[in-house]
């Protein structure tokens, strides 16, 4: 079994898939689970820097409880398998003392990867949001920093119903399981049913074809449908709204503020003015994440990515690892689980044991920028 681990480690690192290291001499080893390449990459790249501003940070200042550093970055693709075996592997790991994973990023097989850590007593702390169903089993050693996708589901009822109530919604998305926006629309509908609303609502597949994202304009129109909500990858649902803007310049249209990057707004260029777009909570106003934010700021990064959440993560665990003197598992769950903790992180406790979830913000887009309007 050691040797075939062994290879299997060998074979993942030739392939870019493990990547590392801060301090190769470090005893204890975060491991940060999120793509290196393909649809997600962006975010992959924010939750990896993140991570390793904070770790830098701790190791310039003495270590954790005596104790340098070091991090590990793993692709697993947002791959069913990949995912599952990258859990088993680092459990496995000689070579290393596995202190903290964070993520995965994706949530595919998510309950199962989070069993695979519990089991082997390795901390997890997940910082960007989960599909619906996972995580919903409280984890004794494991804190979900941000709740569900699903969650937007209801904050943009709430927005809807308090601004354009009446008009038919179009919800068009990608139904890829890794991705979670079925949970989305599954949460949405029970959101329209629940306030007797379900006839203004609508399900749409996202068509990858350009001919096809035409097609699904059109339809739209047919179906008298005057909001859209689009979840998909990024330039599906990019394509998406230049077709749908061109059929329809009056179309409101939602999405997620992920989905939509710099290159993205050029090339919709006009069809991007109006643009709703679900965004997760910012940090930029926290009293308590202030000397953190200068210190990011300084080194160029805005607290509007996912950067911050990683690095929240990484501070987390490196708070409880003090508050315990130690790194033992046990320890810090239970560190994790009390009144203290809570208190002091609750800023960013969005989610830990319950299915409780951060409200989403909701932003326009206008004149070349967003401003929050919910």
């Amino acid at each position: 079994m050691k040797s075939i681990t062994k290879f299997k480690c060998v074979l993942l690192a030739a392939f870019g898939l493990w990547g590392g290291a801060i301090d190769a001499n470090a005893e204890i080893t975060l491991a940060v689970i999120a793509p290196k390449a393909g649809e997600y990459v962006q975010a992959g790249t924010e939750l990896f820097n993140g991570a390793k501003l904070a770790v830098q940070e701790i190791n310039d200042n003495g270590g954790l409880n005596g104790e340098r550093l070091d991090m590990l970055t793993i692709d697993d693709r947002c791959d069913d398998r990949l995912a599952v075996s990258t859990a088993e592997m680092l459990t496995l790991l000689k070579s290393k003392k596995i202190g903290l994973v964070v993520g995965p990023y994706c949530s595919n097989r998510f309950d199962e990867i989070a069993d695979i850590y519990e089991k082997a007593k390795i901390f997890q702390i997940v910082p960007t949001t989960v599909a619906y169903n996972a995580g919903s089993l409280d984890k004794k050693g494991q804190i979900l920093l941000l709740g569900t996708k699903a969650q937007m589901s209801g904050d943009f009822f709430r927005f809807y119903n308090r601004n354009f109530a009446g008009l038919k919604v179009g919800f068009v998305y990608n139904d890829k399981p890794e991705i979670g926006y079925a949970d989305v629309a599954k949460s949405l509908y029970d959101e329209f049913r629940r306030y007797g609303k379900s006839e203004l609502l609508k399900f749409y597949a996202l068509n990858r074809e350009q001919g096809g994202v035409y097609d699904l304009a059109r339809s739209l129109e047919e179906d008298d449908v005057h909001v859209v909500f689009v979840l998909g990858e990024s330039d599906e649902t990019v394509n998406f709204i230049d077709a749908a803007k061109e059929v329809n310049a009056q179309l409101i249209i939602f999405t997620n503020k992920g989905l939509v990057n710099e290159t993205a707004l050029k090339k919709l260029g006009k069809a991007a003015e109006g643009l709703y777009v679900m965004n997760l909570p910012g940090l930029k106003d926290s009293l308590m994440f202030t000397e953190n934010l200068v210190n990011l700021r300084l080194l160029g990064i805005e607290p509007e990515g996912l950067e911050v959440y990683s690095y929240v993560a990484v501070k987390l665990w490196g708070d409880l690892a003090k508050q315990v003197k130690g790194f033992d598992y046990d320890k810090l769950s239970q560190a994790a689980n009390s009144e203290e903790a809570r208190e002091k992180w609750s800023e960013f406790l969005m989610h830990s044991g319950s299915i409780k979830s951060a409200k989403y913000i909701i932003e326009m887009y206008q004149n070349g920028e967003f401003k929050q309007v919910y």
